[in-house]
């Protein structure tokens, strides 16, 4: 899910990077959805609870779906946008995050090492900013 602020010139997308015992690779929000969870409550937790962001001004379901078999684990990611308003909020990272940054469309894009991550910021960016 990606955490975004409207911020001018153009939107400011916030990513993260864990401590390279876990992979240090900079990315979205990831989570999980429980099973008696609805996509949108898990968002808000997730965010939450790996960022300290609360509140968003809105939730955007950009239209992204990736599928992914590992092993006998099924992956879906699901696309969300989590736009926090035009202010910096607080970030407040958990403890396997070391990092975060807020960066602008191509710097995110470049900095993205995984490919669905990047084609999502991608469509993303293109449904809500183009």
């Amino acid at each position: 899910m990606f955490v975004f602020r409207e911020d001018s010139p153009g939107p400011r997308y916030l990513l993260v990077r864990r401590h390279h015992r876990h992979e240090g690779l900079w990315r979205p929000i990831l989570g999980t959805v429980r099973p008696d969870e609805r996509l949108e409550a898990a968002a808000l937790r997730e965010v939450r609870d790996e960022t300290g962001i609360v509140h968003p001004r809105a939730l955007i379901d950009f239209g992204f779906r990736h599928r992914e078999q590992v092993g006998d684990l099924d992956l879906v990611d699901w696309g969300l946008g989590y736009d926090v308003g035009p202010e910096p909020p607080e970030v407040r990272l958990g403890e396997e995050y070391r990092e975060y940054r807020w960066l602008d469309f191509e710097e995110a894009y470049r900095t993205i090492e995984v490919d669905p991550f990047r084609e999502a910021v991608l469509k993303l960016h293109l449904r809500r900013f183009a």
